[in-house]
């Protein structure tokens, strides 16, 4: 198994299951991973790839903001430990090393990581501002506790930066596009464009023209 082959299933999932919080807005139990959704569903989605290709991976988790929030998946791959950040609404494609500082960029945007201490700090850079994007604890964790967090993630009282905003995120050729509230954001080489004026409305149409991807199946999703 090679950090190359877990990186490609890390780009195609972005390119093929949106990070959204349809389902944690509209009230539904989605009942496949297929469809995207936030932290929880893509990480889920993830780990059952990369294990059906052979991957040992396990489920981990991120502090944001200081609350162990987020979801992600710790690959052991020839001897090393690495992390992939499949659920974050940002392109975050290549895998993060336990041992070796990375530094990449993509879309327009920039990603480094410092490791000190048993921590992995993840900086974010994009339209020239850089902020900490999360903290990984290399420990092994508990797979039973994360595996429940994410089973009451509807449940619990734990408020997300998007609980009340509407998110869509892909990529999309060699674009980055991502909905927040009520403007597309649109990230590449090449620079950054913007539309407003996003509305649950005008929402189906919008990813349809913009994201060449139909939303009606996740809405449609059994509760």
């Amino acid at each position: 198994m090679s950090i190359q082959l877990a990186e490609y299933i890390l780009l195609k999932k972005f390119k093929r299951e949106p990070f959204h919080n349809l389902f944690l807005l509209n009230n539904i139990h989605p009942k496949t991973t297929a469809y995207g959704g936030t932290c929880s569903d893509k990480t889920l989605s993830y780990l059952a790839e990369v294990k059906a290709a052979g991957f040992e991976a396990y489920l981990h988790s991120a502090c944001i903001g200081g609350e162990d929030i987020h979801r992600l998946v710790r690959l052991e791959i020839e001897g090393g430990r690495y992390f992939a950040d499949i659920g974050n609404g940002w392109p975050s494609i290549q895998l993060f090393s336990a041992d070796t500082p990375v530094t990449y960029e993509c879309y327009g945007m920039r990603y480094r990581t410092v490791i000190e201490n048993g921590v992995i700090t993840v900086y974010h850079l994009k339209r020239g501002i850089e902020k900490i994007q999360m903290e990984i604890d290399i420990a092994v964790k508990p797979e039973s506790m994360i595996y429940k967090s994410i089973k009451d993630r509807f449940s619990s009282n734990i408020t997300y930066p998007f609980s009340n905003e509407l998110r869509f995120s892909m990529v999309v050729g060699d674009r980055f596009l991502f909905v927040r509230d009520t403007q597309l954001e649109i990230y590449s080489h090449d620079g950054y464009e913007e539309i407003s004026n996003i509305h649950m409305k005008n929402l189906e149409s919008t990813i349809v023209n913009h994201f060449d991807y139909d939303i009606r199946p996740i809405l449609t999703q059994a509760i």
